[in-house]
């Protein structure tokens, strides 16, 4: 069976795209479907020292229950977090990835770009980290660091953005199914797997 092609916008900095991940990875071992994780920047204008959140943790009962809602759906998902106490840029994470694409370890590094910063609290727009966190995941981290500053994926990076804003993505995660269906969020479990059930027997699968 041709499995049901899945693309999925992300950013490294979106607490709901680590927690889409375990449920799309969950998708992939019950369901023959093939996903894609493609690269959204969510925060463009954030600098490259990132943004800090210390003065706004815990301003107001508002901002308390969206970080415990966080932190509860994830810990029901098994996943550690913590909530971050500065945005990081990005967009050199989102290169370091597509470098890891490129070189055949895109899954392994992924994840542990999610988990350096939700569980471990590190810079994700710092070079050595990247670099650190290539190597344990089995790739060039050597290869990257130049990869990194030639820019060589900067670009494809800014290309995927723009075009998944044009297909009108907003914001992460976004889950775009074959035949154009999108899903937008940290969905239950329930709804990717009714979702993509409807979906292949629509196709006959």
């Amino acid at each position: 069976m041709t499995p049901l092609r899945i693309t999925a916008y992300s950013d490294y900095v979106c607490p709901w795209c680590y927690i889409a991940l375990e449920r799309v990875e969950r998708l992939q071992r019950e369901l023959p479907v093939a996903v894609e994780w493609r690269p959204f920047e969510l925060h463009p204008e954030t600098t490259r020292t990132g943004a800090d959140l210390r003065g706004r943790l815990g301003s107001s009962g508002r901002a308390r229950a969206y970080r415990d809602n966080i932190l509860a759906l994830a810990a029901a998902s098994g996943i550690e977090m913590r909530m971050p106490l500065v945005v990081a840029n990005a967009h050199r994470a989102l290169e370091a990835a597509e470098f890891a694409r490129e070189h055949g370890g895109f899954e392994a590094y992924h994840r542990a770009l999610f988990a350096a910063y939700f569980r471990d609290g590190r810079d994700l727009a710092d070079v050595d980290v990247l670099c650190e966190l290539a190597r344990t995941a089995g790739v060039d981290g050597q290869g990257l660091r130049q990869a990194l500053a030639d820019g060589r994926y900067a670009g494809a990076v800014d290309a995927s953005t723009a075009e998944a804003r044009a297909l009108g993505v907003v914001s992460t995660p976004t889950f775009i199914f074959e035949g154009g269906f999108q899903l937008v969020g940290a969905q239950d479990y329930a709804v990717f797997e009714s979702i993509t059930r409807r979906l292949l027997a629509r196709r006959g699968g």
